[in-house]
């Protein structure tokens, strides 16, 4: 006789919501939590992990806050406390409440480094120029962060396109650092570029795509350098693109393919339901 199946453990409980909800698309969040809510049912449990998850989610997918006091991406590197971000550009901080999507306390923080901020903002006002331009809808924030020896240059970019009533979801998202250091004359510059669609009309199709760069960057003037860094970023997303387009063409008559239903070798669509009445018409001939 077979054994029957031991009931989930708490902790294996919180172990498989985690891993699903950190697989949940840009945007849908909450749509995952009221699914796994309904099928765990246990209120208490999945009410205990939804803050830190949900918080996960938010900097790993650069939620936009926009607000009159400020307009910043959340990310890991402008996370001043637990709850608490940066906005480098507008120089306040505030409190998230991830959940809620909500921005609030408002205060001020001016940078220290006057020298490291002109970096900063030639840098950002670079950038904010190419996005405005590329990505409809986007946002992007640069932030820095300033060692004894060196300063750490970080640069967000994140566009996003939310269509449930067409039953699909996009993000394309990139992160990008590099080191300035008082004798440098060129730097190394590594970034991460990251797409994610989800389409979920009659199927649920996921696709995640990923890709690493590493390039050198001459360093001269702030105004100048934000420049090259931003030609050095628009032609890796060009090269980026232009594969992905590659990669889907290949994909439509593969796997793609194989997905829709095929139509008969007549190469037309099957009027079932003349064929149903025709059916229902020659049953009580038949009899």
């Amino acid at each position: 006789m077979a054994q029957l199946e031991q009931p989930l453990s708490r902790q294996e409980k919180v172990k498989i919501v985690s891993s699903i909800l950190k697989q949940a698309p840009p945007e849908e969040f909450c749509e995952a939590f009221s699914d796994l809510r309904l099928l765990v049912g246990d209120d208490s449990l999945m009410c205990q992990e939804a803050a830190s998850l949900c918080a996960l989610h938010n900097k790993l997918h650069f939620i936009p806050v926009r607000r009159k006091e400020c307009e910043v991406l959340l990310t890991r590197h402008n996370e001043l406390e637990e709850k608490h971000f940066l906005d480098s550009q507008r120089q306040v901080s505030f409190k998230f409440d991830h959940l809620r999507k909500e921005a609030s306390d408002f205060q001020a923080h001016p940078q220290e480094d006057e020298k490291g901020e002109e970096w900063r903002r030639a840098l950002y006002e670079g950038l904010k120029a190419y996005v405005s331009s590329h990505y409809p809808g986007g946002i992007c924030s640069v932030f820095i962060k300033d060692t004894a020896i060196r300063k750490i240059l970080i640069a967000c970019i994140a566009g996003r396109l939310h269509r449930p009533s067409a039953f699909w979801n996009g993000l394309w998202k990139s992160e990008w650092t590099f080191t300035l250091t008082p004798t440098s004359t060129s730097t190394q510059v590594t970034g991460t570029i990251m797409v994610h669609a989800h389409y979920f009309e009659d199927g649920n199709i996921h696709l995640t795509v990923c890709k690493d760069v590493a390039e050198s960057l001459p360093v001269t003037t702030e105004t100048q350098t934000s420049q090259d860094f931003v030609k050095l970023l628009e032609d890796a997303d060009n090269q980026f693109q232009d594969g992905l387009m590659e990669e889907y063409q290949r994909m439509s008559n593969t796997h793609l393919k194989a997905f829709r239903r095929q139509l008969p070798i007549t190469h037309s669509m099957i009027n079932w339901e003349k064929i149903v009445t025709a059916k229902i018409v020659e049953a009580p001939a038949a009899q």
